[in-house]
């Protein structure tokens, strides 16, 4: 071989051997790149850290941090996070009330608590998340808004002005009205914001209502004999209140426990022996007033759009939310309330059951099935049925 040619040699053996380094440079940069890149996404995502500072009475664990707190870490109401504690993550969606299923996770920034906290609505935490007060939790954000739709949903206000009802009748304002669905007798049932406590500045439009429609007996599904003592009563509320003509069924508004129907169920046994017409309430005429309407309605023979139909006329009342407007958000209103009260009560799994529920039947079978007797029920649907004598 030639000095020349080894010259060539070497030299063609020098240049590929550099695009060779060149390219590994250029691969590791751009791998460096593409790492330092992921690395910035990773510190984008919204995370915060803080403990568990305390349980409050109803099971929920309180953290030591507040709503301002998320917000300035990039948290926003309606997110779904994801809540990390001794290695376990649980994954959430972030509200500012109680907006899950029973027995579903949420975290909460509710607007009278001093921090936010985390539970399995209505049931409280498991024992295993309990007992942990001091423990370390990471909060990270895991789809952004991914749960907006329900925050808006129930997150709705109305406020407690007659003024700002103008298109409403102070019966409507009130959110007063005579239930109509299945076999129900026209006027023979009614339902209503609280006759008695005006924490919501309807009490006396209630009143007046349940003195026009000449009602007998309310169901109370509000208040203890406590609460009564402490109120200012309106007139008509008032004398039902002495005469005895009050049944008290104070309930928490989670129809799945055991002890709201056990409640329940002994107050409707007793329902038969108070004259009609008859009122139930609550404080607002909307969770448990309407849960309990519907338990009444499918028993005497409603269908499943009667039942939707009466539970919506509240949002209406209170937030000009409708079925033509909104269709949507009464969806998402009905999902989230209404059905998960009639799938517990007619013993189904599956939503879209629940257009072809026999009512009647199903509601019948699940008094029966929980104390009440043949003749109890009989006796139920006969005064829910009987024509109104005026």
């Amino acid at each position: 071989m030639t000095n020349l040619q080894f010259k060539r040699i070497s030299s063609s053996a020098l240049l590929q051997n550099g695009w060779k380094l060149v390219f590994l440079f250029v691969f590791v940069n751009l791998m460096t790149a593409c790492s330092n890149s992921d690395d910035d996404k990773n510190n984008d995502v919204p995370t915060l850290q803080g403990v568990i500072s305390s349980y409050n009475e109803f099971g929920a664990a309180m953290l030591n941090v507040t709503e301002a707190d998320m917000t300035k870490a990039g948290f926003s109401l309606g997110d779904v996070i994801s809540i990390t504690i001794d290695g376990k993550e649980l994954v959430m969606p972030y509200y500012d009330g109680f907006y899950t299923r029973n027995a579903e996770y949420l975290c909460v920034a509710y607007p009278t608590y001093p921090s936010i906290c985390f539970t399995a609505n209505n049931t409280g935490l498991p024992a295993e998340l309990t007992g942990l007060v001091g423990h370390a939790v990471i909060i990270k954000m895991k789809e952004q808004g991914g749960c907006l739709d329900v925050q808006q949903a129930l997150s709705m206000k109305y406020t407690n002005k007659r003024d700002d009802y103008p298109k409403l009748s102070d019966a409507e304002y009130a959110n007063a009205r005579a239930v109509h669905a299945g076999h129900i007798a026209s006027g023979r049932l009614h339902r209503a914001s609280s006759p008695f406590c005006n924490d919501i500045n309807r009490a006396s439009y209630v009143s007046e209502y349940l003195e026009q429609e000449m009602v007998r007996t309310v169901l109370n599904l509000a208040d203890a004999e406590e609460n009564m003592q402490a109120y200012d009563i309106p007139p008509y509320s008032r004398s039902l209140w002495e005469g005895n003509s009050v049944i008290l069924c104070p309930l928490k508004a989670d129809p799945t426990a055991e002890d709201y129907n056990n409640r329940l169920i002994e107050a409707l046994k007793k329902l038969p022996s108070y004259p009609g017409p008859y009122v139930v309430h609550c404080m607002e005429g909307k969770d448990r007033t309407g849960y309990v309407c519907a338990l009444l309605e499918g028993l005497c023979g409603a269908t499943y759009k009667e039942i939707v139909d009466d539970y919506l006329v509240t949002y209406k009342n209170y937030y000009d939310v409708t079925q033509t407007k909104d269709p949507n958000l009464c969806n998402t209103l009905v999902s989230l309330r209404l059905n998960t009260c009639l799938m517990y009560y007619a013993g189904v799994s599956d939503e879209a059951e629940l257009p072809n529920v026999d009512y009647a039947k199903a509601f019948a079978n699940y008094l029966l099935s929980h104390g009440m007797s043949q003749e109890q029920l009989d006796d139920l649907v006969r005064v829910l049925t009987a024509p109104v004598l005026k």
